[in-house]
Order: C-alpha cells, then structure tokens, then sequence
C-alpha cells in the first residue's frame, strides 16, 4: 500500500512538472533527491547530516540543490549541498552528482571518493562500467540507469522502489565481455612496452658505458685545470710580494729626493753668502782707498775672507758631487722601478689573459661578474651576460686542423673586441665560448647587440668552404639571481639556441 501512494505520489510530481512545463533542470534535481532517499549507507545511523558535492558549471542547477537543501530534509535529517570547487579538499562526502560538462574528471572524481563509499549520480556519461546511476535524455524525456555491481561494491543498499521510478539494469555480462576485450589489449600493449623497455635499457647501459669513459676524462681534465688555477695562484701570490718590494723601493725613491731638494737648497743659501762676501770685499776696497791706515788690517781680513771663500768653494765643490752622485744614484733606483712596474704590469697581464685569444681569462671575468653584482645591489645599474658559441667549431679543427680553427678563435675574438662599447668586457669563457658582460645593459639592449654580432660574423670571410656562425645565450640579471643562476640561465639560452638550429639569438628570463 505505501509503495502503491509512493508512485502514485511520484506521478502527480512528474505530472505537475510537465503540465507547469518545469525546467529541465528541476526535473534533475528531484531525480536525485529521491534516489538519495531510496539509498542506504552502513554509517546512515552515526550521520547528522547527508552531504550531497554537487560537479556542475550549471548556475541554475546549482541554485535548485542549495534551495532543496533548505527546504527538504532526507530520512529526517538534514541536507547539506555543496559546489565543487577544484580548488578545495572535501571529507565526508554520501553522494556526488556529476554534470555532463565535468565528464573529462568524472573518472577521477570516481576513484577519488571511492574510499569515502560516496554514491555517484552521472548525468548522460558514456562509460557504463564506471557509472552507478546515470541520467539519461531520450527525445524530451529523461530517464535513467543503474549498474547495480558499483553501487554494492560501495557498501550501499538499493531499494527495490528505485527501479520502479523507471530505471533499468545495465547488462552485467555485456559489461564484463567489454572489460576482458580491454585487459586482453592493455595485456598486449604491455607485452609490447616490455619488448621496447628492454631494447632501451640496452641502448642505455651502452651510452652509460660512454659517457663514464667520457667522465674519467673529464676528471684528468678538471684535475689538470685545478693543477693549472694553483700555479696561477703561486703567481698572484709571487706578484703581490714583488709589488710589496716595489712599493717599498718607491717609498725609499721619495726620500732621497727630498734629501736632494734639500741639499739643492743649502748650496742655493751658500751661493748667495758667496755673493755677500763679494759686495763686502767691494766695500772694504773703497774703504782701503779712503784710508791707507787700515790698509794692512784689511788686507789681512780680505785674505782672511778668502781663505774661508776658498774653504766654502771647497766644500760647495764636495756638496754638487755628492748631488751629482745622488742624481745618478736617483736615475738608476728610478729606471730599475719604472722596468719592476712594467714586468709587474706584464705578470698582471698574464694572470688575467687567455694567451690565445687576447680577451680576457675566465677568473678575470668571474671577479669583474661578481664586482657587477655588488654595483647592481647598491646603484640598481643593470647588466646582461652574452655567452656566444661558435657554431660546428669540431668540424673546422676535423677539416683544416688545429691552427685554422686557432685562426678562427683569434678572429672572433678580435671581431667581437672591437664591435663592443669601451666599457663591456669579453672574456674567453672556454675552448670556442666567449662570455660578453654588456654593462648598463637590459636585455632589449643584450639582443640588440647579439643579433650585431651574429650578423657580422656571419658576414665576416675565414677562407673555409663553409661559412662560420654563432650562437648566443643572453641573460639579464635580477636582485634575485646569485652568479652562478644568472650564469645557467645564460647556457640554458645558448642550449635553446643550438637546439633550435644555430646561428641565432636566444634568452631566458
């Protein structure tokens, strides 16, 4: 008798939904507000509320469950209803509907509340075995399924009445058949994998092979550099003791040139006594010829005074050797400093050169980067890096030899010299790489002069049957870059650059 007014009732509901030409959507929400009554879960006693996740992009769909949630309870308690969000984690969930515009997550969303044994209501979804009951449109009419197996496989109870409000039973059998078609295809495609994975293992334990030959190489070579970079240590060392010295000898230089001044000017007051003594012995002539009496008292008084004259003549005649002496004295210490400078200067040079290029080493180019920083974090002066690479540099040294492709390094490097502003700097950064530090530089201004400098390279003749390119990284530096990111940025780009065909500019910010 209750089943009996249950349907009745359901056929008045359905009626009146017609007969008032109800949306669609209302149709959809009563649906599952009465599979949600006719189902049972095993912890239905311990709950306080039924929580229903609606998935829709539906505005008003969504409207109707809020507004069924506060109107209706389900078995006495209340109904919560909530609006996906993708965004958001979601617990104790006992039903999710899914529209058909989230069908690409419904497989997702399946196996995510499988553990939470939450019913799911699909609507029009094409995938049977994944379903447990699915809404279904024919001609203006919406009906549904059920796949009894998932519904069970959750733990939930289905009420006889479900399938009278005219839902059908998917064919288990035909659902199995489909599925063991589709093992035995994934089975094959496997076998397949397998067969694939076992011939790249094999490819990659011979390039394993290679490349820890190749590492043992590198390690000597590392292990030389390192030999390399501690006998340039030594000599900056040595260099800094000889500038000591020199320091020292210029010092010493300074204070026999003033004890010279300072005898220039003794013999200056001497000369100018001598003077005196001349005026004097002038007076004491027209003295002696105004009296005869004292004539011989003045005679004996000039000769007197000459023979001090003579002694200070004497002794000024010493002073001017000695300065002469110290003069000569002065010269030599003077050009033996001027030739310690210039040697100093050369192994200054040297410590900082790259002997066959010209430009400037790579330790010399790391402590003028890590200057350029230091000028960034206090003035904000910005400065971008170009590393350029010469492009098939192996195929030049395979086809014409080592000296040709020296030739083309040292052509470059001048090309690159003397197509820069004065105050950027380019360095050899190692074997055909050439690192550029462009100074008060961002990076529209960086590709400015990269895109200069592999056009004129390109243009520019190195007698080989093929013409000669470049490839540049380019990379600006920011507050939060350190040297060596700023730096694996620059190589990133110059990677990007040789993977896309060479001969052209690329950056990475």
């Amino acid at each position: 008798m209750k089943l009996y007014i249950y349907l009745l009732t359901m056929f008045f509901i359905v009626s009146n939904i017609f007969a008032n030409e109800i949306k669609e959507e209302q149709v959809k929400v009563a649906y599952v507000y009465n599979f949600l009554k006719n189902i049972s879960w095993k912890n239905e006693k311990e709950l306080q509320t039924y929580c229903l996740l609606v998935v829709s992009k539906n505005e008003t769909l969504n409207n109707m469950f809020s507004m069924l949630a506060s109107r209706k309870q389900l078995k006495d308690k209340n109904l919560e209803v909530l609006i996906y969000d993708e965004n958001k984690s979601y617990k104790n969930i006992q039903a999710v509907y899914v529209d058909s515009s989230f069908s690409e997550v419904y497989e997702k969303l399946f196996f995510e509340f499988e553990k939470q044994n939450a019913l799911f209501i699909s609507d029009e979804y094409k995938n049977q075995k994944q379903v447990m009951i699915n809404l279904l449109k024919n001609e203006a009419k919406i009906n549904f399924e059920i796949n009894k197996a998932n519904i069970l496989n959750r733990s939930l109870e289905i009420s006889p009445n479900l399938i009278l409000l005219g839902g059908t039973q998917i064919d288990v059998a035909r659902l199995y058949k489909s599925s063991q078609d589709e093992l035995k295809e994934q089975k094959e495609t496997i076998l397949s994998l397998n067969q694939r994975i076992k011939e790249k293992n094999s490819e990659l334990i011979s390039k394993i092979d290679s490349i820890e030959e190749q590492k043992s190489v590198i390690q000597t070579q590392v292990k030389n550099i390192e030999k390399y970079e501690d006998k340039i240590y030594n000599q900056g060392k040595l260099l800094e003791e000889q500038t000591k010295q020199l320091n020292e000898i210029y010092r010493n230089i300074e204070a026999e040139k003033q004890k010279l001044s300072n005898a220039i000017l003794d013999v200056k007051n001497k000369e100018d006594v001598v003077k005196s003594l001349v005026e004097l012995q002038k007076q004491k002539q027209e003295e002696f010829e105004k009296t005869k009496k004292d004539l011989e008292l003045l005679n004996f008084q000039i000769e007197d005074q000459k023979n001090k004259l003579l002694l200070k003549e004497t002794i000024i005649s010493e002073q001017k050797n000695a300065m002469f002496i110290l003069a000569i004295l002065f010269i030599i210490i003077l050009v033996l400093g001027i030739n310690g400078i210039r040697q100093n200067r050369l192994l200054r040079d040297l410590s900082q050169t790259d002997t066959l290029s010209g430009l400037y080493n790579r330790r010399f180019m790391n402590k003028k980067l890590e200057e350029e920083i230091s000028k960034y974090k206090r003035y904000r002066t910005p400065f971008s890096i170009l590393l350029v690479d010469i492009d098939h540099f192996k195929k030049i040294n395979d086809n014409y030899g080592h000296d040709k492709g020296d030739f083309v390094i040292k052509t470059i490097s001048s090309l690159i010299r003397r197509n820069i502003r004065s105050s950027d700097i380019c360095s050899r950064w190692g074997g055909e790489e050439f690192l550029i530090l462009a100074s008060n530089s961002d990076l529209k201004s960086a590709l400015k002069l990269s895109e200069n400098l592999k056009e004129l390279i390109e243009k520019s003749q190195f007698e080989t049957k093929y013409s000669i390119t470049i490839s540049i990284g380019v990379s600006t530096f920011d507050e939060n870059l350190s040297q060596e990111e700023l730096l694996k940025l620059a190589d990133n780009a110059l990677y990007k650059a040789k993977k896309n065909g060479r001969n052209r500019v690329e950056f990475v910010s």
